[in-house]
């Protein structure tokens, strides 16, 4: 699934995802907060990658994900993100940061960052991270006519729009699975039910909602509880690991950084560590010495 079709001069990464879609793949993408992490994901061969709110926001912030980026700082990484790979992006555009004129700016926006498919959440502004406890929702209708908005504004571009509810912790599955299929209405390509961990909640959304289905893979204080080989059992279109990436990394910095605080060296790190040539190798050198021999007159 790479969006740098070149048989096609106008292929779209949003084209890549509808036809991996429609052809019933099921979809992993790993999430990721910058270029190098999505390209990692890339080389590793996976058809999408997803950018996280709560990882662009540590990575960028350190501080946590309670919307203090704003469109314009998370669309900018979205753009950096799309440069860097050639499969389609999946992005957290949060509550499209306002009203009905933010959300519409919002939409066109992450389309010309190139990105496939943008989500959109039920939560008032400021938003939570959904896995935090306090979580205040907006009215069901008011969430539908910015869904109904995001649709009209992709136009006839190719990126997804997906409509998110984070009722499932702070209303329960009922409330979750009803806005769900409200939200299906709306002409949205694909629905997420966010804050789900156990394989029968799964389950449960999975039969109670009509049409396709992402769910996020969360590692909260403990390995995730369902599986990806599960969800494409149960019949999910998408799986993402949202914060697993940036989490993994976290963790091998504050592992090195122990280390060479303690030990004055980094030998205890180096075996989890990307040596010099394969990182070189991974950013891409070959074609820069390639092009210099090129093209150099020094």
């Amino acid at each position: 699934m790479n969006a740098n079709n070149s048989n096609a001069e106008h292929f779209t990464a949003g084209m890549a995802l509808r036809q991996a879609l429609d052809a019933n793949e099921f979809v992993i993408a790993p999430g990721c907060y910058d270029a190098l992490s999505a390209r990692i994901a890339e080389s590793h061969g996976f058809g999408a990658v997803y950018m996280s709110g709560l990882a662009v926001t540590a990575s960028m912030l350190a501080r946590p994900d309670l919307e203090l980026l704003g469109m314009a700082e998370m669309v900018r990484q979205a753009g950096l993100i799309t440069s860097a790979v050639g499969i389609p992006v999946i992005a957290d555009a949060d509550t499209g940061y306002g009203g009905l004129a933010s959300v519409e700016r919002t939409t066109r926006a992450y389309i010309q960052a190139g990105v496939a498919a943008i989500h959109l959440e039920d939560q008032a502004s400021p938003k939570r991270c959904g896995q935090m406890g306090g979580v205040r929702l907006l009215d069901p209708d008011t969430m539908m006519a910015k869904l109904r908005v995001a649709v009209e504004a992709r136009a006839d571009s190719d990126m997804l729009i997906i409509g998110r509810t984070d009722a499932f912790r702070v209303a329960g599955i009922k409330e979750a699975v009803s806005r769900a299929n409200l939200y299906a209405q709306t002409g949205v390509d694909v629905l997420f039910v966010d804050g789900v961990t156990l394989p029968d909640d799964f389950r449960h959304v999975r039969a109670a909602v009509k049409g396709r289905l992402l769910a996020s893979i969360v590692e909260v204080d403990a390995p995730a509880k369902t599986q990806a080989k599960e969800l494409k059992e149960m019949g999910y279109s998408i799986a993402i690991f949202a914060i697993s990436s940036i989490q993994a990394t976290a963790g091998a910095l504050n592992r090195l950084m122990a280390d060479i605080k303690t030990n004055g060296t980094t030998n205890l790190s180096f075996k989890d560590m990307l040596p010099y040539s394969p990182l070189n190798k991974l950013v891409g050198i070959e074609h820069y010495h390639q092009l210099w021999d090129r093209l150099s007159q020094d």
